[in-house]
């Protein structure tokens, strides 16, 4: 048979793997030809028929942590890499970073298989041996309170690591304690936006100007929080951002960075993978006195921190969807924390009059003079089908992990302590009704009754 032939006779019958290519945007799917319709369908009723299967099973929770936002769109995207064989990093991933970079305003973006891969491949990077931005054991500032793969990250680079205490008002680090930790070894300043409350990057900009020191960012939390109308993420040399299940778009696992800087990014892409001299201008790394195959040189130390196409697409899908998302959960924490409001006994983040959080979820601390305590109301919530968590780690240095390095036990940190004693969150959606967050206030306001009562 003629290949070719036979497929000038069928022109109306396009695969699956080929409706994705340039001239397509994630919002043409074009449903309109009878089998990809067909699937598409086929795909609508299987996931409406499992979310009816899983409606009908007992379910521990009626307030879960989070609810899955994908729909057939992603699953389309995903078939389409199977089917076309082409799972491994490429064009999809290019073209994702391309519109991340755009929604963020941030110049370029590197995609990783994680938030956490993305915090390890900014921190490699300071000591990147082609040309280092920070000396071997430099002292890098962190919050205590953040999530554990933030700290490994500065360890596992070689760099020298130094807690700084949370304001427990914020969750946020504590600016007065951050002038105090400050000293001639300190270079960096790794932040974080913790739960999607942006820090007062006003003040911090002008420490960090004042004693040299390079600020990266973690907005794994924090996606499309805003400070003085800027996302965070553009305050510094450089960004993370996770695209985990429960954040606030998914590919299921991975991440990104973000930097201004090309030839930065090109060595962020060359770290990415194994140090490969690939997808990155390559006139700057002559091979001529070297006898290597020029499609197998490696010219850096790297990782294997590569995405798949998969992953990619469901981030194309995710966001376009992502500012609707968003909106949304602007609109519930809004309602949530308005109800709150000037609660005898439970506070919500103080938030800069400059910020703008996109909160990633409801999180809560348990006033000290109340007659109760973080254990006793989480016990009440979950029992009541409401899910809840701590404050990501707690305070760190409190961790089993802490026997285990000497960083974690060179001091107290009050505000830390205040939050793993007091703090817990609840989960946050856009596909969350109002009435559940009308039904969370209610199933407080229960809890809160009976103390009031007694007074």
């Amino acid at each position: 048979m003629n290949i070719e032939k036979e497929n000038e006779r069928e022109p109306s019958r396009p695969k699956l793997a080929n409706l994705f290519c340039k001239e397509n945007t994630v919002n043409e799917i074009p449903r309109n030809i009878p089998s990809i319709e067909k699937l598409g369908g086929a795909i609508e009723s299987f996931l409406e028929l499992s979310r009816r299967i899983n409606e009908g099973k007992p379910q521990k929770y009626w307030y879960p942590l989070s609810m899955p936002t994908y729909g057939t769109e992603e699953v389309l995207q995903a078939l389409d890499s199977l089917c076309s064989f082409q799972t491994t990093m490429g064009e999809k991933t290019l073209e994702f970073e391309k519109r991340f970079a755009d929604h963020q305003n941030s110049g370029a973006a590197v995609m990783v298989n994680s938030g956490s891969s993305a915090d390890l491949l900014m921190c490699h990077l300071l000591v990147d041996p082609i040309q280092p931005l920070l000396a071997p054991g430099s002292e890098v500032l962190t919050p205590v309170v953040t999530w554990p793969t933030q700290l490994w990250s500065v360890m596992m680079a070689g760099l020298k690591l130094k807690l700084v205490d949370v304001d427990p008002e914020t969750l946020n680090i504590d600016l007065a304690d951050l002038e105090r930790s400050i000293t001639p070894s300190t270079k960096a300043l790794f932040l974080v936006h913790l739960m999607g409350n942006p820090c007062p990057m006003d003040r911090i900009q002008e420490i960090a100007q004042e004693h040299s020191l390079t600020i990266v960012e973690d907005c794994c939390e924090a996606l499309d929080s805003t400070y003085a109308g800027v996302k965070v993420g553009n305050f510094g040399l450089m960004a993370s951002y996770s695209f985990f299940f429960s954040h606030h778009m998914t590919t299921m696992e991975g991440g990104m960075v973000v930097c201004r800087d090309e030839e930065l990014v090109d060595r962020l892409k060359m770290l990415r993978a194994h140090g490969w001299l690939r997808n990155v201008d390559d006139s700057k790394f002559p091979l001529d006195s070297y006898n290597v195959d020029p499609r197998y040189a490696f010219v850096d130390w790297g990782l294997n921190v590569r995405p798949t196409e998969l992953q990619a697409g469901f981030g194309l899908c995710q966001l376009e969807k992502l500012p609707g998302f968003n909106q949304r959960r602007r609109r519930l924490a809004r309602r949530f924390f308005s109800a709150l409001d000037k609660n005898q006994y439970l506070s919500f983040p103080d938030v800069d009059p400059k910020a703008d959080p996109c909160w990633f979820a409801l999180p809560i601390m348990v006033k000290t003079d109340a007659p109760f305590t973080r254990h006793d109301i989480t016990n009440y919530l979950e029992s009541q089908g409401i899910e809840t968590r701590p404050i990501v780690a707690g305070n760190i240095a409190r961790q089993p992990v802490a026997r285990l390095f000497p960083e974690f036990k060179t001091r107290t940190f009050q505000g830390a302590d205040k939050v793993h004693e007091n703090g817990f969150y609840m989960g946050l959606s856009p596909l969350f009704s109002e009435g559940m967050i009308d039904q969370l206030l209610e199933t407080l306001q229960t809890y809160l009754n009976g103390f009031w009562q007694r007074g």
